[in-house]
């Protein structure tokens, strides 16, 4: 039977998600993780530029192999917009 339907809905299930991306998606993925009753971990890829941890106004915090969420709205952080400028372009509509 498909998960989700018939007698497992709503029992959570063998969720695991990937976010091979930044920071800002990777604790968008978290947070949808952390929401999801029996999730399994989250994999994500670090490190993968020197400046990473400074993109954000609250650094990734990983410890013990958990990644902290921070507490603020939204994701819990903010994007250092000197950095972005920087090393990118903000998206404009």
């Amino acid at each position: 039977m498909p998960w989700g339907t018939g007698r497992d809905r709503g029992r959570g299930g063998q969720v695991s998600l990937h976010c091979p991306t930044g920071p800002v998606s990777l604790l968008a993925s978290a947070h949808v993780t952390a929401a999801i009753p029996g999730a399994l971990p989250l994999e994500h890829a670090v490190d993968e530029a020197p400046w990473r941890l400074e993109l954000l106004d609250l650094p990734e915090r990983i410890k013990g192999g958990r990644l902290w969420l921070p507490a603020g709205i939204g994701v819990g952080a903010k994007l250092n917009a000197e950095l972005v400028s920087r090393y990118g372009r903000p998206w404009r509509h």
